[in-house]
């Protein structure tokens, strides 16, 4: 797994939320100052001809402003998409966040054309539609943000992704839910790897817990014993004493690599990890095995090993 690649998926995604909320906000603005000009007053007052115009300029006004709007959110859109599709290649399980930006993506569409064909009416209908499949494809991405907060470990993303979901509510819940989830994928950034080649430390887990050597000093080790499924899923716990990063998972002695790793980022104190191997049909039931984690702490790369025990 490349630490730059998983990097610039994050950032793709980070500058597509940004785009997002930039659009919030013209839209946002842009009706507040329309409705606060006097355009629609002057629409309702005076002959039946200026009542008339002033209709239909406020109709205008607002169909120019809402194609603006979503053009800036479809590019905002591309570039989540864009970033989900990089996380997912790497092997991370967020593919549920790409469908719901490519439902966005073809609601906001439906959404453009029926505004367009609203003048005439027959764009109703398809405006319906496309507000359905908008509606679905929010709560889709808003699950996907959900899940990148859970594989990174960051609460800021999964609070965000939940007030994107709840955004189908209010739309001011949704505008709250990408700041949050901008403001956590830069604390993902930060704490991502830019690169993984250099030399790494090896620590093997100890009988007991490790001492407390010093408040600066840097302890990364297993507690208790991990188990190995069946169905191909590692579960164990690591003590570090400060923010690390899980780089990659292997089981010593085979070719097996994680593709799941669940959480990447770990924070100070006791964390229960969940990694996926695929198919592992041909280990050996009730033997212990040994998973060699590359882990990044603090740009020092180490190599944790891991007892687990293959119980179908």
């Amino acid at each position: 797994m490349s630490g730059q690649t998983e990097l610039e998926g994050i950032k793709s995604v980070r500058s597509g939320v940004l785009f997002e909320i930039i659009t919030a906000l013209l839209v946002g603005i842009g009706i507040i100052v329309l409705l606060t000009s006097g355009v629609l007053l002057t629409g309702f007052s005076g002959s039946a001809v200026g009542a008339a115009s002033g209709i239909v300029g406020t109709l205008i006004g607002l169909i120019v402003l809402i194609i603006i709007g979503v053009v800036i959110g479809i590019v905002g859109l591309l570039r989540i998409r864009s970033g989900f599709n990089i996380l997912k290649a790497v092997g991370r399980d967020v593919g549920i966040g790409g469908t719901g930006v490519t439902l966005l993506l073809v609601g906001y569409i439906l959404m453009v054309i029926g505004a367009i064909l609203s003048i005439v009416f027959i764009g109703i209908p398809i405006l319906f539609i496309g507000a359905i499949l908008a509606l679905v494809g929010q709560i889709l991405l808003g699950i996907g943000f959900y899940r990148i907060g859970e594989i990174y470990n960051t609460g800021l993303v999964k609070v965000g992704g939940i007030l994107v979901v709840l955004s189908i509510i209010t739309d001011l819940l949704g505008f709250i839910g990408y700041i949050l989830v901008y403001v956590g994928l830069g604390k993902i950034v930060n704490n991502l790897p830019i690169s993984t080649s250099a030399p790494m430390q090896t620590y093997y887990p100890p009988a007991t817990p490790m001492p407390q050597l010093g408040p600066q000093a840097l302890q990364v080790y297993q507690v208790g014993q991990g188990v190995l499924r069946s169905d191909g899923y590692a579960q164990f716990t690591l003590y570090t004493t400060t923010q690390t990063t899980i780089v990659s998972a292997s089981i010593e002695g085979t070719n097996l690599q994680a593709t799941y790793i669940n959480p990447i980022i770990l924070q100070a104190g006791n964390n229960n990890i969940t990694a996926y191997f695929g198919n592992i049909s041909n280990l050996t039931p009730g033997v212990t095995y040994m998973i060699n984690l590359a882990i990044n702490a603090q740009g020092n790369m180490m190599n944790i090993k891991v007892v687990v025990v293959y119980q179908p």
